[in-house]
């Protein structure tokens, strides 16, 4: 054989080696994407935890001023699917404030939402001290 037949030959690439350069790139996109989506998934998942615990919070903060203190237990659901509840009762565990000018309460705020097939929550708890007559 020449050496003009055999650089004829091998000019080009042949059809087994462009598949397997395209089995190669397409798993390489596949493995790239799925990474990709997971990492959607758990942004969305952090972000879905950042905004219910600053629900909680804020909702925390209104304890006081907009809802009362001893009240039953109220809640309220917001347009992005959060369910928020507070519960607020007379704190009997501990030293007392004194009783004819403070009271002491326990404050538990609890924010659920839905997660795919799960629930999910934030729960807050504290102890808040009001002046008698306030809240």
């Amino acid at each position: 054989m020449t050496s003009a037949a055999r650089s004829h030959r091998s000019a080009g690439f042949l059809l087994i080696e462009v598949a397997v350069a395209l089995v190669i790139v397409s798993m390489a996109f596949g493995y790239g994407f799925r990474s990709l989506s997971g990492a959607m998934e758990r942004l969305r998942r952090d972000h879905n935890s950042s905004a219910a615990l600053l629900l909680a919070q804020s909702t925390m903060d209104r304890v006081g001023s907009d809802i009362a203190f001893g009240q039953d237990e109220i809640g309220g659901t917001t347009r992005d699917g959060f369910t928020w509840s507070v519960q607020t009762a007379p704190f009997a565990n501990g030293p007392m404030p004194p009783p004819d000018i403070m009271a002491a309460y326990v404050v538990r705020v609890t924010v659920a939402w839905k997660e795919r097939s799960n629930t999910r929550q934030v729960l807050l708890s504290t102890v808040r001290l009001t002046y008698r007559g306030q809240g």
